[in-house]
């Protein structure tokens, strides 16, 4: 009997087994599609639906196939589905599953096309339903084959379109760069091409493993390429990449990484980029931007209520036309620009044509996107007309408010200290400049006239205004407030005194006797500023040989000079046609011309040496010498609180000094 029952069960697991095999042999594995329809619809809150076969071919490690696949996009999405993907095949190993591990030894998607994009209001169509979180384990995945991808991208706010190719070289080791990626289209509207190599594109959610990548990248005239790893590189959790940046302008990179650059000259600047939490760092970068070099550190924090751009930038040899960008001035048409951009540019310059100021507004947008705290410093310059030695400066932004303090020029031996401010919180931005001029030497100031490089003496000085304006120009168009020059004591070239009076006698006496130098009783420059227009309130130069008083105005509005220079001596002497000088014309275009009572002293000369004798024709000629000093102490005291005013210097309440009344 026991036998039997043994026999009985025998078959009947025979049978079973048999029944099994059969089931699973000539099983439609496609009655389970509308079931995983539903669960998938479910969790995702899309529809999703699987239009081609699914099939199962057991063993050991089953693989499992399925066609067809496609997830529906949002709503308000440009087109639909989102995910689309001809066919998925992936083998599971079921003696790892029955020790709960999900281990695929092989996985490969053909020709998916992936659709991301983002409203006009910012929704994300991956945004999917959302459910409780659970923390779920990775696969482990062996061979991964990714044949024909495609993944589209569109952000029409930014006005970015692109499309990728994606797919994985077989013929390459897992432990080289499989994955390929190659990309072009628009990105803020700008031309946009992009290739890149990648390690086991399975690793790319694993926060904890670096991801190897290189790449290159052209947006518009910037150009990039990088090298190195990323960590969770959905999120960017951690970067590690070497790279090489370099464009026709710096202030394009602000669409692309949102850090507002001044616009600049083409550059060219290599280093290493780390990125941790909330910060993006370039430390020990160095490049050229135009004739200058640059290098230092930079880091871009995004942590805050508005990005931080920190950083500490030496240039070893600084160019100052690379600068004018900072000050807005106007590029013209370059090589790389549309015949529309190269167009605009044109009508820019022409409206700029005939003038010297800035007049390129602010980028208030830029200023208001991002804080700033930069230091800079300009070790030795090149520049051909300024006798300036080095620069050191310190950059502020503020949600719009942008301050420098200190701009410090070293100038001919002396230094030239800006403080500057503008905020671009209202809708008209407003300025306030101080600046203080202190112990320039007069020979350096002008290295280039041998006239003066025999003279001594120290200037020093200061300007301070506030005003209001959309650019350069227009704040100093604006401006109203003082400027002030101060030379006290040192020589100056009797020659260069004599030249400027029109002294022919005094001059031939030098030629053959030799140049000496006069002390400088003092030297005071003073002018009162309003509505841009500069308002000589005194002008004097005074010598122990001559003294020289100007007069006139100068306009910051119109960018014109009209100036009159008037020597008078104090000695006699005969053979001068001594008479004021006239400065005028633009900044751009000035002009120096003799007053009309040269010609009267020239023609009378002339017409004694005709009508009477030759001896007569000196008579014009001859300067009697009648100039007194200058008070130079009223001169000096009038300029003396500016000074101090523009240099920093606080005086107690009730104590500040008046003006002097001025003197000329």
């Amino acid at each position: 009997m026991r036998v039997r029952t043994k026999q009985i069960l025998s078959v009947s697991g025979v049978a079973l087994l048999l029944l099994v095999i059969a089931f699973v042999l000539w099983f439609d594995w496609n009655m389970l599609k509308p079931y995983i329809e539903r669960q998938v619809t479910e969790k995702t809150g899309r529809e999703f639906t699987i239009r081609g076969d699914l099939d199962v071919n057991l063993s050991l490690n089953p693989l499992i196939s399925v066609e067809g696949l496609s997830l529906a996009n949002a709503e308000w999405g440009t087109e639909q589905p989102m995910v689309a993907v001809d066919k998925v095949a992936v083998r599971i190993s079921l003696w790892d599953l029955l020790s709960g591990d999900i281990v695929l030894p092989e996985l490969s998607i053909t020709r998916p096309r992936v659709l991301l994009e983002k409203s006009m209001d910012g929704k994300r169509n991956w945004d999917l339903k959302k459910e409780e979180k659970k923390k779920m384990e990775l696969p482990q995945i062996g061979q991964f084959t990714l044949d024909q991808g495609k993944v589209l991208f569109r952000d029409p706010k930014t006005k970015t379109d692109i499309t990728a190719d994606v797919f994985t070289d077989p013929a390459v080791e897992s432990r080289e760069l499989p994955l390929h990626v190659a990309a072009e289209g628009k990105f803020t509207d700008l031309k946009f091409t992009a290739r890149a190599q990648g390690g086991k594109i399975m690793s790319l959610a694993d926060k904890a493993v670096p991801y190897p990548i290189k790449a290159s990248a052209e947006v518009g005239t910037t150009r990039a390429s990088a090298d190195g790893t990323i960590k969770g590189l959905a999120e960017m959790a951690e970067v590690d990449l070497k790279l090489d940046l370099h464009g026709e302008d710096l202030s394009a990179l602000y669409p692309v990484t949102g850090i507002v650059i001044f616009p600049s000259p083409p550059y060219h600047i290599s280093g290493r980029v780390l990125h941790h939490d909330t910060e993006w760092s370039m430390k020990g970068f160095s490049g050229n931007v135009g004739n200058s070099d640059l290098g230092g550190d930079i880091v871009f924090d995004t942590g805050g209520e508005r990005p931080l751009l920190r950083g500490d930038v030496v240039s070893k040899v600084l160019d100052l036309s690379d600068l004018q960008g900072f000050i807005g001035a106007r590029r013209g048409p370059q090589p790389q620009d549309t015949p529309a951009e190269k167009q605009k540019k044109k009508a820019s310059a022409k409206a700029q044509k005939g003038r010297i100021l800035p007049d390129k507004e602010f980028g208030v947008e830029g200023l208001q996107a991002m804080d700033a705290d930069v230091k800079f410093r300009g070790e030795s310059i090149r520049n051909k007309e300024l006798p300036v030695e080095h620069l050191v400066s310190h950059l502020k932004v503020d949600n719009g408010l942008l301050t420098l303090d200190p701009v410090n020029f070293a100038v001919a031996g002396g230094n030239i200290i800006s403080h500057i401010t503008i905020n671009t919180r209202p809708e008209v931005p407003k300025g306030e400049i101080r600046v203080a001029v202190k112990r320039l030497q007069l020979p350096k100031l002008f290295p280039k006239m041998e006239i003066t490089k025999s003279s001594a003496g120290l200037i020093g000085g200061a300007m301070d205004i506030k005003s209001h304006g959309k650019s350069v120009g227009g704040l100093l168009a604006s401006a109203n407030g003082d400027f002030g020059l101060i030379m006290s004591g040192g020589q100056i070239s009797n020659m260069l005194l004599e030249v400027i009076g029109l002294d022919a006698g005094e001059i031939i006496k030098f030629l053959f006797a030799g140049d000496k130098n006069v002390p400088v009783r003092c030297g005071v420059i003073d002018f009162d500023i309003k509505k841009g227009l500069m308002r000589s309130e005194a002008f004097v130069i005074d010598t122990t040989d001559t003294k020289i008083v100007g007069e006139g105005q100068i306009s910051l509005v119109e960018e014109t000079i009209k100036m009159k220079v008037s020597p008078q001596p104090k000695d006699v002497s005969i053979l001068t046609l001594r008479t004021p000088v006239h400065i005028g014309g633009t900044f751009k275009d000035p002009t120096v011309l003799p007053d009309k009572m040269l010609a009267i002293r020239a023609g009378a000369a002339v017409v004694l040496g005709v009508l009477a004798t030759p001896l007569a024709a000196l008579i014009p000629t001859i300067e009697t010498g009648l100039a007194e000093d200058a008070n130079c102490r009223a001169l000096i005291a009038s300029v003396e609180t500016a000074v101090k005013r523009a240099a920093g210097t606080k005086e107690k309440k009730g104590e500040d000094r008046p003006k002097a009344s001025r003197s000329k």
